[in-house]
């Protein structure tokens, strides 16, 4: 396993089925897991999610980070704290030690973010009025939403290409 001896545990995270085979490209060059949520994971997939973690980073004090792809919409954005919460909820009710709870877990977002929206001028959506999170969005970002998947195949290649190479010891 390429991740072996590297000093963070890295897995990608992506909203849409749709997506994974463009990103397999990548990941699988550098042997990162990719986890497909389709919308919001379901508390199975997030408890084997945290399981992997704990074996392949927590236990051995080692960073954790999620590189995570989603739409620019009230849910594609609050998925992101959704998974935080969730990985903190099953470290919490699984580990006793208080000093666990310095472990280091981290979700960043490569795509789709609102430089990347200004960048490549993805064909615009409006914000879904029904669901739930989207005052919340609309107060922040506008009536305005776009999907990650409007992106070209060789943007998401190298944006996540970057974002993995920026992130391990290629050497090692």
């Amino acid at each position: 396993p390429r991740q072996d001896g590297q000093p963070n545990y890295l897995e990608v995270w992506v909203e849409k089925d749709a997506l994974s085979g463009v990103l397999k490209r990548v990941t699988s060059k550098y042997h990162v897991p990719i986890m497909v949520n389709r919308g919001y994971s379901s508390v199975s997939a997030m408890y084997d999610a945290f399981m992997r973690f704990n074996i392949n980073g927590f236990r051995e004090n080692k960073p954790i980070q999620v590189l995570y792809l989603g739409d620019f919409d009230p849910s594609g954005l609050d998925m992101i704290r959704d998974i935080r919460a969730r990985v903190n909820e099953f470290a919490l009710g699984y580990y006793t030690d208080p000093e666990f709870y310095d472990f280091q877990f981290d979700v960043t977002p490569i795509a789709l973010t609102k430089e990347q929206i200004e960048a490549y001028s993805p064909p615009p959506n409006p914000a879904k009025i029904t669901d739930p999170r989207s005052k919340d969005f609309i107060k922040k970002h506008g009536t305005t939403s776009w999907e990650v998947d409007a992106l070209k195949p060789e943007v998401l290649d190298n944006l996540l290409e970057q974002a993995i190479t920026s992130r391990i010891d290629i050497e090692l």
